[in-house]
């Protein structure tokens, strides 16, 4: 079992101020299209936010959970399957959103591993998701894609160094300090007091 932070000797990320990030998982749900409807449980989920928490510890970034939930799919009958998954985010009903918090919703199955809707701020990943092993790297795929979306939800892009979190079908988990830096910026400003607050107001 890899450990974040210390597996390759990261820079203390006990250095910096604890970051707390709320997640409200959502276990998609679908009668009328497969591909929607995930198999996981509660305690998988439980077992995956702790190694995405392993992998956050080295921005010091932790992901707490607010509430696991079955979401039933909407318009998800004879849906088009588009290239940019706008029937899987568009299948999502806006009231089930947890709001200044991460929405993260599994799904059984896509053509990626998951993705990042910037336009919803919505996170997904299949919990069929496979991985190219590299040395040291996360012994299971979907925390490791868990992670990879959550970074792309803070900022960060693409990186193709074999060992990086934002490689594409990697299992590497590391961080650069830049990105570590972006990470918690883009959560400050995101999910931060003042961004609740903003929230609050728009209400």
């Amino acid at each position: 079992m890899f450990v974040a932070g210390t597996a390759f000797g990261i820079h203390a990320a006990d250095e910096l101020t604890p970051i707390t990030l709320s997640a409200r998982v959502h276990l998609l749900q679908s009668k009328n299209e497969p591909a929607l409807h995930t198999t996981m449980t509660e305690e998988d989920v439980k077992r995956v936010l702790g190694k995405v928490n392993k992998i956050w510890s080295q921005a010091n970034i932790h992901i707490e959970l607010e509430s696991i939930v079955k979401t039933i799919a909407v318009n998800d009958k004879a849906v088009e399957k588009d290239a940019a998954y706008q029937w899987v985010v568009s299948s999502v009903p806006e009231d089930c959103l947890l709001k200044g918090g991460l929405n993260i919703f599994y799904v059984k199955d896509l053509t990626d591993n998951g993705f990042y809707s910037n336009a919803k701020g919505l996170l997904f990943i299949k919990d069929t998701a496979k991985l190219m092993e590299v040395p040291g790297g996360v012994d299971e795929p979907i925390p490791r894609v868990t992670s990879h979306e959550i970074g792309h939800a803070l900022g960060l892009q693409h990186r193709q160094e074999l060992t990086n979190l934002m490689a594409s079908k990697k299992s590497g988990f590391l961080l650069n300090e830049k990105e570590i830096e972006t990470a918690r910026t883009t959560a400050k400003a995101k999910f931060g007091p003042k961004a609740k607050e903003k929230e609050q107001e728009k209400r």
